[in-house]
């Protein structure tokens, strides 16, 4: 990372979900700082620590919002001894409902995940375009008040805007601010461009032209990247790509799209496997396993996740090979996800129905063949993925699956990873791994067998692969590899103004 670059640079983040909460103790009353969940979070934190940034998110509660105006807009992250600030944008309830349980999810999220059933959805009803007013809306709050930040700032800002939620706010910004710094990073696979088209016309421009206001856009891998200059090149013809370079002209302005594969803190992974917390959960998953082979996951329940054909697969792995049975257990901890949209309840219902039926088709008094855990233990699940024989992680697509990459770097056992092609990790781990087709039951059945049998020397040369991809391409290499193309921008800008003999041009 370029610590000269940054020196006179203000670092804003901005997701729809921030990396701390706040709440409410039942028992004290006190109002207490949680840190939030997921990959966005545990990239961007160490990143945001050293640069002392800020960090824009939305108010999940009434506590977010009370600490941002007790603290004037900027929460200090700890509260004492701040290492970053996080600013909250309040929207009313019923409207962020509808950006973020309607719009957001499910609608973008399932199709970035072609998981649409097209004959019968989505459709572009009336509910559907009111979704899309408070989709606008709310992206219009997060703009105003990075705007905010931008003319209040003494030094030049950069914008890194993060994912799918806020499409909308780079145009919004770019509108006042003509001249700033901005990226954005999508963290979930980009969909083909006739999977695209299945939002309505205006929805798929508004999107797609405030997207190309970036300075620099962000995805994992090419195979997300070349969707989406095609996916331009379809609806805005009048725009120029360069497919060598990703580089797209559009409305006289350039922006470049690039590649950075996300990954893991691997000091801080691995010092906290070794912690006296993770130690003692050594106890709780030696009991729950005893002498068996142990095949893990661990997801949010979500339908990108593949869960259920993953049980399935288990299932017509212990018909096909009876001799594992009462000698290998299934360990699932899976967080319930997005409670509050129907199809990810019934989903939830559908994982504990397939659980239950296989634990009675197969288990006896003295062997459960699946133990599923709905709750919080990142401790736990640290201590698992560092005893795992198999580790599954068979998504029908994901962005990038950070698990993949923590469970290679923490496992102490030879552990084998069965890892599916439509995880974006495949394209970095499919060396480290055994690799299986998401939808097919049999081929996965199969995996989880062969990863079983494996000898100690096989074993070991795939996760020494895994390890070594994942060193290469590093944590703080994701973020400086952005920071340098960001960098790359401002140094066009100048030179192009040199040329022009000092008349101002713009390359933002």
């Amino acid at each position: 990372m370029n610590t000269e670059f940054l020196k006179d640079k203000e670092i804003i983040v901005a997701s729809n979900r921030g990396p701390v909460v706040f709440k409410k103790d039942a028992k004290t009353g006190k109002i207490e700082l949680i840190r939030g969940a997921g990959g966005i979070v545990g990239s961007m934190i160490p990143f945001l620590e050293k640069t002392h940034g800020t960090w824009v998110s939305s108010a999940i509660g009434e506590c977010d919002d009370y600490m941002n105006n007790k603290y004037h807009g900027k929460v200090p992250v700890p509260l004492e001894n701040p290492e970053y600030y996080v600013q909250f944008v309040k929207t009313e309830e019923d409207v962020y409902n509808k950006f973020n349980g309607k719009f957001a999810n499910p609608l973008l999220w399932f199709i970035h995940h072609s998981m649409w059933f097209s004959p019968y959805s989505p459709c572009g009803d009336d509910e559907l375009h009111q979704a899309w007013d408070s989709y606008s809306y709310v992206n219009s709050r997060f703009a105003e008040t990075i705007g905010n930040d931008i003319s209040m700032s003494d030094k030049t800002p950069i914008v890194m805007l993060q994912d799918y939620h806020i499409y909308l706010t780079p145009k919004m910004i770019r509108e006042n601010h003509p001249d700033v710094l901005m990226s954005q990073f999508v963290h979930i696979p980009f969909p083909s461009p006739e999977i695209f088209q299945q939002l309505p016309n205006y929805m798929q421009t508004e999107i797609l032209t405030s997207i190309l206001t970036n300075n620099v856009l962000g995805f994992h891998i090419p195979r997300y990247m070349n969707n989406f200059l095609q996916t331009i090149k379809l609806i805005l013809p009048e725009a120029t790509v360069d497919d060598l370079t990703g580089d797209i002209l559009y409305n006289g302005h350039i922006c470049h799209v690039r590649t950075y594969p996300i990954s893991i803190d691997r000091e801080t992974l691995t010092r906290h496997g070794q912690s006296p917390q993770v130690i003692a959960k050594k106890v709780e998953v030696d009991e729950m396993i005893g002498d068996c082979k142990l095949i893990y996951r661990t997801d949010r329940a979500d339908l990108s996740k593949n869960i259920i054909r993953g049980f399935q697969a288990y299932d017509m792995f212990l018909d096909k090979y009876p001799d594992w049975r009462g000698k290998v257990k299934f360990v699932a901890t899976l967080m319930p996800s997005r409670q509050d949209i129907k199809i990810y309840r019934e989903y939830t219902d559908n994982i504990r129905d397939i659980v239950k039926e296989i634990n009675e088709k197969y288990g006896t008094p003295d062997w459960e063949p699946i133990k599923y855990i709905c709750r919080g233990d990142y401790d736990l699940v640290v201590a698992l993925l560092k005893r795992y024989d198999v580790l599954m992680v068979n998504p029908i697509l994901d962005g990038m699956n950070i698990v993949a990459k923590e469970g290679s770097v923490l496992n102490e056992n030879n552990g084998v990873l069965v890892l599916s092609t439509g995880a974006g990790c495949y394209e970095e781990l499919k060396d480290g791994a055994v690799c299986i087709n998401p939808y097919d039951l049999r081929q996965t059945a199969e995996a989880i067998d062969t990863a079983l049998l494996m000898d100690e020397e096989s074993k070991s040369q795939l996760l020494s692969e895994a390890r070594a991809a994942i060193q290469r391409n590093d944590l703080s290499k994701w973020v400086g590899d952005q920071l340098n193309d960001m960098e790359r921008v401002i140094l066009e800008k100048q030179k192009l103004k040199s040329e022009k003999g000092g008349e101002a041009i713009r390359m933002n």
